[in-house]
């Protein structure tokens, strides 16, 4: 882990973020149309993105890092297959899925750029 002040607390922020995320994905959906087309798709980018960059400020470079970032990809999509198997009103979504690696992808090619300085 990188040396963190409350490394116990930043990584039960990442948990909980998980959590959070599992559960707002796999409640009951309400159906209408979006006031902003593929907004969700943002959002999707933003959460995972968030989740990939505290998992980069609680993991060292390397190894660690670079499976609790593989670990929210597959955790992603674990999330969109139960979505399309159990939620009601929800669809497993392949943009979703994309989404998701954007973010991961983008949060952990800023953490690389910084690392570098």
């Amino acid at each position: 882990m990188n040396p963190l002040r409350w490394p116990r607390l930043w990584l039960a922020l990442w948990l909980a973020g998980m959590a959070i995320g599992a559960y707002l994905s796999l409640r009951a959906g309400i159906i209408r149309d979006p006031v902003i087309p593929h907004l969700d798709k943002l959002i999707h980018a933003g959460g995972y993105g968030g989740l990939a960059a505290l998992a980069c400020g609680l993991f060292a470079p390397g190894r660690a890092r670079g499976a609790a970032l593989l670990w929210l990809l597959i955790f992603s999509g674990l999330i969109e297959l139960a979505q399309g198997a159990w939620a009601v009103n929800r669809l497993a979504d392949p943009w979703d899925l994309l989404a998701n690696a954007c973010g991961i992808g983008l949060a952990a090619a800023l953490f690389r750029r910084d690392m570098r300085k």
